[in-house]
């Protein structure tokens, strides 16, 4: 949008040839940008911290042979502060690729149920899911920023059932498939977030809901059949494999 104004504007004023030059050579650099700084603004609104591998080290260790067993270079790992037990990973592509989790998620699931979580986020990287997943947010974060709103349209731009998909190819890369369908069952019976979710000190925190593994924190459905996106539904999913 910001190229094509801009290249009406020469065109009006200068030549339509050059409006239509100055229109290609703006998309293309904000593309640019947005694919270089997309897992950094997710990070900056999430208001992340690298994570210390002493104070988290079964998040450390299950990510480290996840990543052997996958064949994926290790991601930089960072946390949040915050009770509810989730995750999410963003990255251009594996190498550059960040493990978001909360401080709750290590203390709140077993170490199957904790695998499985980390499984499914680590498929995201190997799927590259996490390049339109931050791209997703870094284009709507200007609007969110002003609004305060924008969740559903991020989530029509990474596409309905991207959770779904994960969770069946985790499923198969854990030890104890199970794991992973008792840690979505966990985290759906745990109590109301106390504040805002998801976390984050910009306005634009709430922008990232359905990058998490449990997108529906703070507004659970009754397990809508066909519902791909919910939780509960997926866990049921798991469940009958």
């Amino acid at each position: 949008m910001v190229g094509l104004v801009l290249g009406a504007v020469v065109a009006a004023v200068a030549a339509p040839l050059i409006g239509v030059i100055v229109f290609v050579a703006v998309t293309i650099v904000l593309t640019l940008w947005f694919w270089a700084r997309a897992p950094h603004v997710v990070l900056r609104i999430l208001g992340a911290r690298p994570s210390d591998e002493g104070q988290h080290p079964r998040v450390h260790n299950l990510v480290e042979g996840l990543c052997a067993t996958m064949g994926l270079p290790r991601p930089t790992i960072y946390v949040i502060a915050s009770p509810i037990p989730n995750a999410l990973a963003v990255g251009r592509e594996p190498r550059l690729a960040a493990l978001v989790v909360t401080s709750g998620l290590e203390q709140a699931l077993s170490l199957v149920e904790l695998e499985g979580v980390l499984a499914h986020e680590l498929v995201h990287v190997k799927r590259r899911d996490t390049a339109t997943a931050g791209a997703a947010v870094a284009v709507v974060a200007p609007l969110a920023a002003i609004t305060g709103s924008g969740a559903g349209l991020v989530r029509t731009l990474v596409g309905a059932g991207r959770e779904f998909v994960a969770d069946q190819r985790a499923a198969s890369v854990v030890r104890y498939p199970p794991g992973l369908g008792s840690a979505l069952e966990s985290m759906t019976v745990g109590p109301p977030p106390a504040s805002p979710w998801p976390p984050g000190p910009s306005r634009s925190a709430g922008i990232t809901r359905w990058l998490w593994i449990d997108p529906m924190v703070g507004a659970r459905s009754e397990g809508a059949e066909g519902n791909l996106d919910d939780t509960a539904v997926r866990a049921a999913a798991l469940a009958e494999r």
